[in-house]
């Protein structure tokens, strides 16, 4: 039985090749001085022989710390929120898969972009993911872009970016979500649309009612001003809000379509405190992540966002930037799915 940790000079022994060999197959993947062949049988010599990585040593040979720091500008504790959650499950599964750990930056300053603290504490780690979350004006991503790219960090960015800059980013085409989610109602019967949403400034939001505008108008239909309500985030003025649409039945909308997985549940209390009967009365449409409404009964129909590989390739796209340097940003915007529900 071996009574200590197995080092370089134990597996190049057992492959019977030099020390430097051994090196170069487990932590320079990319070199040409030791064949496929070679590499495979000494990764697998190592693994049979329990090696792990001194993660320190290879970080000083190779130049790099082998942290990412995460950014969520957001008021409120981020675990609460089910896309942060999401997104964060599938960086965590990519950085465990390539060997890389996480930092977490709490937001301080001004919410809903990058700061200078956060950009300082940045230089700690190879690299930075920038959730863009509800507290992100258009403003304020394309600044913490432009911030970032000025400082020479490198980064990948998640949801809500439709400029041009060349940057990874990953995230969906909320003007298609919208646009689908329209004649997937109209088509439907629903001639009176209301969009129920969180603030009018978020770049999702503009992106939504552009698609949902675009949609309805193929079927003759329109989506007013008055039927676009904005809460906030704010039970209050989601109530507000909601009270207006459904005071007089004969204007009322047949159809709601709400923007999040907090603005749907918002909606779902409200029509219980109001006996509103869901679809009987309003049928609802959702824009939501994976499986966060499958407890919610009537199962709302949703227009889901794949959240977890969103975080996930968010995260394999810096890596490969960071450890590669000839490899250009890439930007891309994951498929939604239509997944059948008894609201709509």
């Amino acid at each position: 039985m071996r009574s200590s940790a197995p080092k370089l000079a134990d597996i190049a022994k057992a492959a019977g090749v030099s020390i430097a060999a051994v090196s170069i197959a487990l932590n320079k993947t990319g070199s040409p001085r030791v064949s496929a062949q070679l590499r495979e049988r000494i990764i697998q010599i190592a693994r049979e022989m329990g090696y792990k990585p001194n993660e320190l040593a290879r970080a000083l040979a190779e130049k790099r710390t082998r942290l990412l720091g995460l950014v969520v500008p957001m008021r409120d504790p981020i675990f609460f929120n089910q896309f942060i959650a999401q997104a964060l499950s599938g960086i965590q599964s990519a950085l465990m898969r390539r060997g890389y750990n996480l930092l977490i930056f709490s937001p301080t300053g001004k919410p809903g972009r990058e700061t200078r603290d956060q950009m300082l504490e940045s230089r700690f780690t190879d690299g930075i993911i920038f959730i863009n979350t509800r507290s992100c004006t258009s403003q304020d991503v394309n600044k913490t872009i432009d911030e970032l790219q000025r400082a020479q960090i490198k980064f990948s960015m998640i949801n809500s970016y439709y400029g041009k800059a060349p940057i990874n980013y990953v995230g969906v085409d909320d003007a298609a979500i919208g646009q689908a989610a329209a004649e997937y109602l109209a088509e439907h019967g629903h001639k009176q649309v209301a969009f129920f949403s969180g603030s009018s400034t978020l770049p999702g939001h503009q992106r939504l009612v552009a698609g949902l505008r675009k949609g309805l108008a193929g079927y003759g239909l329109d989506l007013p001003q008055d039927r676009i309500g904005c809460t906030g985030y704010e039970r209050a003025e989601g109530i507000r809000i909601l009270d207006r649409w459904f005071a007089n039945k004969r204007k009322r909308p047949t159809a709601i379509f709400t923007a999040d997985d907090q603005l749907l549940l918002d909606f779902y209390d409200y029509a219980e405190m109001r006996g509103i009967s869901i679809p009987g009365d309003i049928a609802v449409l959702n824009r939501g992540n994976t499986g966060s409404s499958d407890h919610l009964r009537p199962r709302p129909t949703t227009f889901t966002i794949p959240t977890f590989r969103m975080g996930e390739l968010a995260a394999d796209l810096l890596i490969d930037t960071i450890e590669n340097a000839g490899v250009l940003p890439q930007r891309v915007f994951l498929p939604y799915e239509l997944i059948p529900g008894s609201t709509a």
